[in-house]
């Protein structure tokens, strides 16, 4: 049995998580990215090689969030537009069919 935080899995608990991501948290996500792109370029002109370092580490930790957040909106945006054609085509076949009875 797996453990439960407030009667959900970790798994499940991830994803309600997941899901209150706005497009503000992308946002800082991307200034964060260009904020330690910019700590790694003057850390190199210091010749700061530890420093330097632990910023290109962080800054392969932001990436594929950034990817992934921008992925997931992207899918959320593309099933939104599906919804609303489906619902058209229902809405034009139901006018039509009404119109001819």
């Amino acid at each position: 049995m797996a453990n439960t935080t407030n009667g959900m899995t970790p798994r499940e608990n991830a994803k309600v998580v997941a899901a209150m991501v706005r497009e503000e948290d992308l946002g800082e996500l991307q200034e964060l990215h260009t904020d330690l792109q910019k700590r790694i370029d003057q850390a190199r002109t210091d010749g700061r090689l530890f420093m330097m370092g632990q910023y290109v580490r962080l800054q392969a930790m932001v990436s594929p969030e950034i990817s992934r957040v921008e992925k997931r909106f992207k899918r959320e945006t593309l099933a939104a537009n599906r919804k609303d054609h489906k619902n058209l085509k229902l809405e034009a076949k139901a006018a039509a069919e009404a119109a001819t009875v």
